[in-house]
Parts: C-alpha cells; sequence; structure tokens
C-alpha cells in the first residue's frame, strides 16, 4: 500500500527551516517525505513538484510570496499546501485564498506541524483528490494489524470492545510494539472516527511550555505572545487526544491534565474563563507505570484515571511466529511503492526468528529496509542482515554433543539477551526486570553470572 508523499520545497535549500520540518515529517512512518526540485521562481508551477501535499518554506517579501503561492496552486490544482509564512508578511497574505488556519510561523511546533500535516492528508483523501492518501489515519482498522500468534491475537480481540467505551486507554509496551498503531485503530473503531485524532509525545515538549501546548494562551498572556494560539486540546475537539510517552510529564504537567480527566474543561493561558472540552484521552507509556507510582515519580490518581481501560502489546520476542509475516508485509509494501520484487532465503527468516529484537516490530523494519538498500541480489540471504549472527549453527562444532551445544547457544542467548535489555533500559535493573517479566533478583544473577557491567 503506498504512503502518502509530502514534498517539501524550499527557496534556499539546505536552510534550518526546511531541515526541521523534514526532520519533524520524517519520524511519521505512515509517510513519505522529500525535498522538491529546487529554483522554485522559476519552476514551482512545473511538473517536477510532485506529492501529496506541498510544504513551502518562504522567505521572500510579501509580493513575490503571493506570486510563488498563485504558481503553486494554479499548477497544481489537486494537491493541498502548507506554506510556512513569514509573521511579517501575515498581514499582506491575508487575502491570499488558502484556507485559515492551513499554514505555519515560525517558531515551529512539532504538535502543530503534524497536526497541520495530518489535517490537509485527511481532507484531501475525503474530496477524492488523491487515491494514495488512503493511507492516512482515518483508514486504519483491524486489518491493519499483522499477527496471527496467540499472544497479539487476543490484543485484537480486546480492540473492538474498548474502541465501543468511553473512557480515558492506556496502552503499554516496549518500544516499537505498535502502540500509536493500535491507539489509531481504536480511533477509526469508536464513535469518533473521522475526528480529529491529534498524537503528542509527551517526551518532546518542554516541561515549561506544557501547559500552554496543551491548553493554549491568549495574546499578551506571556512576554512575546503577541497572538493567541489554540492548545492541543483545542485541536482535538470531538475526537481523540493521543498522549504518548506519557511517563515524561512533570508532577505538575500531571496535575493540569489530571483536572482535565475529572471534569473536562480547562484554562486557556492568561483567560479567567473556564472552557469545556470534548475528547477522549489515549496515554501510552514504555515503562511500568505502576512502579513510578510506587517510586513517586508519578501521580497515583492519574495512573487510575488514565487506566480505565488497559492493553498490553507484547514484545516481538513473544511473538517470534509473527516475524515471517511481518517480512511478507514489509516485502509487499516495499514493492508496492515501485521497487523490484524480493524475497528472504529460508536462513534468512531463521537469523531473524533468533535474533532478541530489543526494538520490536520498529527495528524488524529498520533491519529489512537497511537490508533492502544495501543488497542488489533478489534473494537476501542471512549474512546480508545488519543483525548478529545466529549463535551457532550445525558446521559451526561438529565435535560437540546435543547437552553442549544446547548449552552454549542458551548461555550466548543469555548474554546477548541481557546486553540489549539493560542497553534499552539504561542499566535501570527493576525497570529491565519488569520489561523481561521475571524478578529482579533472578535478573541480578544473570547479569552477574555473564560479568556484564549495569552501564
Amino acid at each position: 500500500m503506498l504512503r502518502p508523499l509530502i514534498s517539501i520545497l524550499d527557496e534556499h535549500p539546505g536552510r534550518p527551516l526546511g531541515s526541521q520540518i523534514h526532520e519533524i515529517l520524517k519520524r511519521d512512518e505512515r509517510w513519505q517525505v522529500e525535498f522538491a526540485p529546487a529554483e522554485p521562481a522559476v519552476g514551482a508551477a512545473s511538473r517536477g513538484v510532485r506529492g501529496d501535499l506541498i510544504v513551502l518554506v518562504l522567505s521572500a517579501p510579501a509580493e513575490p510570496a503571493r506570486q510563488l503561492l498563485d504558481r503553486l496552486q494554479s499548477g497544481h490544482p489537486g494537491i493541498p499546501l502548507l506554506p510556512v509564512l513569514r509573521a511579517q508578511d501575515l498581514a499582506q497574505l491575508e487575502d491570499v485564498p488558502f484556507r485559515t488556519g492551513d499554514f505555519l510561523v515560525p517558531p515551529l511546533r512539532e504538535t502543530e506541524v503534524l497536526a497541520r500535516v495530518r489535517r490537509l492528508l485527511l481532507d484531501s483523501r475525503a474530496s477524492g483528490c488523491r487515491a494514495s492518501a488512503e493511507s492516512t489515519h482515518d483508514t486504519v482498522g483491524l486489518g491493519h494489524l499483522v499477527g496471527e500468534d496467540p499472544a497479539f491475537v487476543v490484543v485484537k480481540r480486546k480492540l473492538p470492545l474498548i474502541a465501543r467505551h468511553e473512557a480515558p486507554v492506556l496502552l503499554t509496551g516496549e518500544t516499537g510494539t505498535g502502540k500509536g498503531l493500535c491507539a489509531e485503530v481504536l480511533h477509526n473503531l469508536g464513535r469518533r472516527a473521522g475526528k480529529p485524532f491529534l498524537p503528542v509525545n509527551c517526551g518532546a515538549i518542554s516541561l515549561e511550555l506544557f501547559e500552554r501546548e496543551l491548553f493554549g494562551h491568549e495574546a499578551g498572556a506571556f512576554t512575546g505572545a503577541g497572538a493567541g494560539r489554540p492548545g492541543l486540546v483545542a485541536e482535538a475537539e470531538g475526537g481523540i487526544l493521543f498522549l504518548d510517552e506519557i511517563e515524561a510529564l512533570s508532577v505538575s504537567a500531571q496535575v493540569k491534565l489530571l483536572r482535565l480527566l475529572e471534569d473536562r474543561t480547562y484554562h486557556v493561558v492568561g483567560s479567567p474563563k473556564r472552557r469545556q472540552a470534548d475528547v477522549r484521552i489515549f496515554a501510552a507509556s514504555n515503562g511500568n507505570l505502576a512502579e513510578k507510582v510506587r517510586e513517586g515519580t508519578f501521580r497515583k490518581d492519574l495512573f487510575y484515571r488514565l487506566a480505565v481501560l488497559t492493553l498490553t502489546l507484547p514484545p516481538l520476542r513473544e511473538r517470534r511466529g509473527d516475524i515471517p509475516l511481518f517480512v511478507a508485509h514489509f516485502l509487499a509494501r516495499h514493492a508496492a511503492q515501485g521497487a523490484k520484487r524480493r524475497r528472504l532465503s529460508a536462513r534468512a527468516v531463521e537469523a531473524l526468528g533468533h535474533h532478541a529484537w530489543p526494538g520490536n516490530v520498529r527495528e524488524l523494519e529498520n533491519v529489512l529496509e537497511q537490508a533492502l538498500a544495501l543488497t542488489e541480489a533478489e534473494t537476501i540471504e542471512a549474512e546480508d542482515l545488519p543483525i548478529p549472527r545466529m549463535p551457532f549453527h550445525p558446521s559451526d562444532a561438529p565435535g560437540s554433543s546435543f547437552r553442549q551445544r544446547k548449552a552454549q547457544v542458551i548461555a550466548q542467548f543469555e548474554k546477548a539477551y541481557l546486553e540489549e535489555l539493560l542497553q534499552i533500559h539504561r542499566g535501570n535493573v527493576t525497570s529491565a526486570a519488569g520489561a523481561a517479566r521475571t524478578g529482579r533478583r533472578t535478573l541480578g544473577r544473570l547479569i552477574k553470572k555473564h560479568q556484564l557491567s549495569k552501564r
């Protein structure tokens, strides 16, 4: 299935602003991002600019900017346009016929950039402008969840049941297990389907700015606030606000979020008026929130407010039977994007099945993309995969007994698994033990057995 293509058209390629937008957009795997051909003053209306959305970074004075916008809109009538404008040009460009709100003004907020892009792609699909926009979030349903392993089938059965309710949802699981994708499926199965779905990475928002990012601010609310801005809650009105990495919130930010969950009201920064919010909250965490409650870094009352409905996604190492399905899925998607068809040898698939996958499904996809990019052969072999080689192969130690071989394989797997686990959890043995679903003492004994450093 083709992903939407976003073209960034910058008058001066290589500037920080265009690069910043590129960095923000390429983090989302649901679309492709590329820089459009340069020299927009000459070729902005040419056929060289393609995509499902054009992000235009403007730095010219108002009149040349107006001419450039006019040429793009007349040359690409079926493609939505998202201009990035200088603040001093807003008044002079207010009569340019692009929809109010569908522009950006530096300094850029990641959440605002993503919200604008998702809305434009969604509107484009709704009006039938481009068929390739079908992979945006409004089409993500149960059929997009790859996996038939019993551990994952349990998750898929719960999704329609959770979606029919309006209570908050807490999704837990390691990085790369698909919490964001499951959140979108929940959104599209529920009554708020078609309304905004706004994912927010709590770890990417400055703790000092959280309140005004979440609730917005009035003009003059603080130094430099020349104009008011709606917050994330207003952006998500009627739909879903998905708070990823919820554990990254400071205790003061947790208090403000708790108030929103308790009475569905909030204050815009700089306004005494209390506003009503019609949003459903989804939250996701990579860690063990119950453990953070015991440690005192996460509020108990907020935890119970969020965990009304919970869903825990299993790591890939606990659903290894799904690895061949993921391989087939990613290879088919790669071929659908115009690349030649490729396959993995039986030994390559076997090697994938032996890897510990600390980065889960996302790591598997990255491994396959790297192998596809760096291998020209039609068949990708185990040696082409950027993962550690399988601990032992029958030809490696022909003289050893079955019992010796088994002990060697287990020991080497334990060591590799522990090294990756400690790296993911930055040496935190308690957190690592929780992820491994074993006791802290058991994990400590294994670390000592293999003489590993917690750092």
